[in-house]
């Protein structure tokens, strides 16, 4: 069985903002199994089939996945799987732990207490909940001032503590990390730091303690990629998150190792369909921080 990587993502949400929100409409879903610091709730409508991964849970889900993860190491994603939706809706809201521990133990807070201590596994939410404050998501991607955006907020995490339709998702909070996924991870911390350089097979290899057919079997094993495949797929998806963050594209193409721009713009747009200043574009049109 092939075991998915386990991405560290860097979200665009500074330590000065509250939250940050993006409103998506794709045709598929690409991001890879990932995890990062900030909370996340993540409401997918449109992609009946679609997979759901949450620590040690796979689910399918139904036209509508409405998901709360209050825990930086539990990884995370939604898959493709027998989806055929090309018009799927994702509203995705990243918050910092901060904005919301600093509240729990006042008695106010006592349901939504209750919430996030069980968000460290995942939760997913009943229909009935969703029928509630599906409004609540599509008027926050909406509200353009900062301080009613906040209080939307609070109400919406409020409305979520209140329903008895939530459960669980992950067996535990903190999933065991299998060897392969550990020694994927000591490969991606390695391409990280030397990403912008030259990167060689050879080197990889060493660093897992491997021969260079070994090596080349493994990745192949657990990415379904060579390493010529691989280096490339990381660097598209840190060009990504350095576009999201409105980098200029000269500064992306340095920092994330290609050889020249054209070359970027040519890669970039066979896997993402458009340029990177498309994407940028789109990226910021669809990304509220608050």
């Amino acid at each position: 069985m092939t075991t998915p990587e386990i991405y560290r993502e860097q979200s665009p949400l500074s330590e000065k903002d509250c939250f940050v929100v993006f409103d998506r409409r794709k045709s598929s879903f690409t991001f890879p199994v990932h995890v990062h610091p900030e909370y996340e709730l993540n409401f997918v409508e449109g992609a009946p089939g679609a997979e759901r991964i949450i620590g040690d849970s796979v689910e399918t889900i139904a036209d509508r996945d409405l998901v709360l993860i209050a825990n930086p190491e539990l990884k995370h994603a939604w898959k493709d799987g027998a989806c055929t939706s090309s018009n799927i809706h994702e509203i995705t809201v990243q918050f910092h732990a901060s904005l919301i521990e600093q509240y729990l133990d006042k008695n106010q807070f006592r349901s939504v207490r209750q919430l996030f201590a069980r968000a460290a596994r995942g939760v997913c939410f009943g229909p009935a909940t969703i029928d509630r404050v599906q409004p609540l998501l599509r008027i926050l991607t909406m509200e353009n001032d900062g301080f009613y955006s906040v209080m939307r907020f609070f109400i919406l995490l409020h409305e979520l503590s209140k329903g008895d339709d939530y459960r669980e998702l992950s067996s535990t909070a903190t999933p065991e990390i299998n060897s392969a996924e550990r020694q994927l991870q000591q490969l991606r911390m390695h391409v990280n730091r030397h990403v912008s350089g030259d990167l060689r097979l050879d080197e990889a290899a060493a660093i897992l303690n491997m021969s260079r057919s070994t090596f080349a079997r493994f990745l192949k094993q657990h990415t379904g990629m060579n390493f010529t495949d691989y280096l490339l797929d990381v660097r598209i998806n840190m060009a990504v998150q350095e576009l999201k963050a409105g980098a200029p594209v000269p500064d992306v193409v340095a920092r994330c190792g290609f050889n020249s721009v054209s070359y970027f713009y040519r890669v970039f747009k066979k896997a993402k369909g458009i340029t990177p200043v498309e994407y940028r574009e789109i990226s910021r049109k669809h990304q509220t921080i608050i």
